[in-house]
């Protein structure tokens, strides 16, 4: 029988046989294991658990930090069986392979891997995180994407394809053709990334391929230069677009499917002066689930949506920048609505998601069937709740008061700085202060913040200057604790050097309460209006985002820059 690790690294002194009872008792508890519990406290560091696990299977132990192993090397074997037997490949060397493990006294996977890859295999210890992160990095599909790139550039395949551009070429290419892999592996790489979209540019000496994750543009390959015409032919072809044409802006849609993940595509296309620019926008439909209770909303904004919704008529109004997820808010209002005894129709430009029992319609104005003709025509069959993609003019926003007054629950976005601000550039449409107050129930600003890498972050002094100039002048309400522990970005291997991963929303919810009716009705300005909502409950956009930041989800210069740019 191996020897236990508490035992080995008590004897060798580095906690007491006190701190490793504690240790035992807590670790059942949390339920991990002893030595990850134990590096987890800081009661052994990494070398030491390392040594301790070499003694304890009678095997070698290796430490897997970045860098020094080929990224290759793990996709001689399968991902899911990487995984589910916690090993993976981290050298080879003629007939024999180095196959890290978490537990080396794993026969079955030793003799597994053997039968896989045809390779003698010597067992190594590793830590667990490492062998993690190490399968994380090979199996990235913007890797692949890269490796194909490189793959492409010698490949006879892609430069016959270089010299027949038509459709019916290019659609009867094989599937393991380098310039089919390097579509499927950019488009799918994105999808695994949570990419928003991707922007394919023809730039000297190679074309740029970004992805834009966390609202921020990443360069993450380059495209060969004799390749670029293969790649761009390709994505017409799977978006049903002339690969004749490069001298007009083309649109299309893809649809792909790998592995049971479904995802769709906006294609847009526009010539440049070195080629033709690509800007996928990228709809995971696999992944996408539309509901309040997940936006990441607080709990007391959530049921003040919900009663909202439980409106027979009225206008509720999303605000804010093109990509802060007015979108998703919207679709997750309609989700959360009974669609089986309302009758729920969308007229939007385009159609991002379809969704169960509700009607959706294509806005299109060479037919006659632009947002405010459309909203004409919907209000004829029916309605109950109608989703209005913008409201962009003085049409548009008269016919929208219109419903809203007559009895049905219009929900559409406008484009301002804060809830506050709907009120005026409603104004500016050309309508009136008493029809406003008597249709607007509310108006709901939002913003993503991106969130602070854990692995990366650190405390930092809280930039005073920054808050002063969020509020304007004004003073800093209560609300905002300027006493607490902020945090700022570093950046870190995980994050890829940014400090951020993922996104959290803020909201900024104005329910027109009767007070709040009759300052609009009267015409206050916004800095009068805004006091009011205030007084009766809005939490402003710049506290909710001060608050994330104090809880450390978020950065100070992030809340800022969200909310000033």
């Amino acid at each position: 029988m191996p020897k236990r690790l508490g035992d080995i690294v008590v004897e060798r002194g580095w906690i007491k046989p006190e701190q490793l009872e504690r240790a035992i008792v807590e670790q059942k508890t949390v339920g991990m294991q002893l030595g990850s519990f134990l590096l987890a406290r800081g009661l052994i560091n990494r070398e030491q658990l390392g040594e301790a696990l070499s003694e304890q299977y009678e095997a070698p132990f290796r430490s897997l930090e970045p860098g020094t192993v080929h990224r290759q090397l793990p996709r001689l074997m399968p991902e899911s069986f990487c995984r589910s037997r916690h090993v993976v490949p981290i050298d080879v060397s003629g007939n024999k392979m180095v196959l890290g493990m978490v537990w080396p006294g794993d026969m079955e996977a030793i003799s597994e891997t053997e039968l896989m890859t045809g390779y003698e295999v010597d067992a190594a210890i590793c830590l667990e995180d490492e062998v993690t992160r190490l399968i994380d990095d090979a199996f990235d599909q913007r890797y692949a994407a890269l490796q194909t790139a490189i793959d492409i550039r010698y490949e006879e395949l892609a430069k016959g394809a270089l010299e027949v551009a038509d459709e019916a070429t290019m659609s009867d290419v094989d599937a393991d053709a380098p310039v089919v892999r390097l579509v499927q592996s950019i488009l799918m790489g994105a999808v695994h990334a949570g990419a928003s979209d991707i922007h394919l540019e023809p730039h000297d000496p190679q074309m740029r391929v970004r992805y834009r994750i966390d609202g921020q543009l990443q360069q993450v390959m380059n495209v060969p230069r004799d390749s670029e015409e293969a790649l761009v032919g390709r994505i017409k072809v799977l978006a049903n677009l002339n690969t004749a044409e490069s001298r007009r802006p083309q649109d299309g849609n893809i649809t792909l499917e790998e592995g049971g993940h479904r995802a769709s595509f906006r294609v847009s296309i526009i010539p440049c002066i070195r080629g033709e620019k690509i800007v996928l926008r990228v709809l995971d439909e696999s992944s996408k689930t539309f509901s309040l209770d997940s936006l990441g909303m607080a709990e007391d904004q959530v049921q003040r949506v919900r009663t909202l919704l439980d409106r027979p008529h009225g206008m509720i109004v999303m605000t804010g920048p093109t990509g802060s997820g007015k979108t998703t808010t919207m679709y997750s209002m309609l989700c959360s609505i009974d669609a089986s005894t309302r009758n729920i129709s969308t007229i939007e430009d385009p159609v991002e998601f379809r969704l169960p029992g509700i009607n959706q319609v294509q806005a299109n104005n060479d037919f006659g069937m632009g947002f405010a003709n459309g909203l004409k025509y919907l209000m004829r069959q029916d309605p109950d709740v109608i989703l209005v993609g913008e409201i962009r003019d003085h049409e548009t926003a008269t016919t929208a008061v219109q419903a809203a007054l007559t009895g049905h629950l219009l929900i559409s976005t406008l484009h301002t700085n804060d809830a506050v601000g709907t009120v005026a550039r409603l104004n500016d449409l050309g309508l009136d202060n008493f029809k406003i107050a008597g249709a607007l129930v509310a108006a709901i600003a939002q913003r993503l913040l991106r969130r602070l890498c854990p692995h990366c972050k650190r405390p930092a002094p809280l930039n005073k200057q920054l808050i002063d100039l969020m509020f304007e002048g004004r003073d800093i309400p209560p609300q905002v604790d300027l006493e607490a522990e902020y945090y700022t970005a570093v950046g870190c291997n995980r994050c890829n050097g940014t400090g951020y991963a993922g996104r959290v929303p803020i909201y900024e919810i104005m329910v027109v309460t009767p007070t709040l009716e009759k300052a609009i009705e009267a015409g206050l300005p916004s800095s009068r209006l805004r006091e009011i909502a205030t007084r009766e409950g809005m939490v402003e956009l710049a506290v909710g985002g001060l608050e994330q930041a104090r809880r450390g989800v978020t950065s100070v210069e992030e809340v800022y820059f969200k909310l000033t740019s």
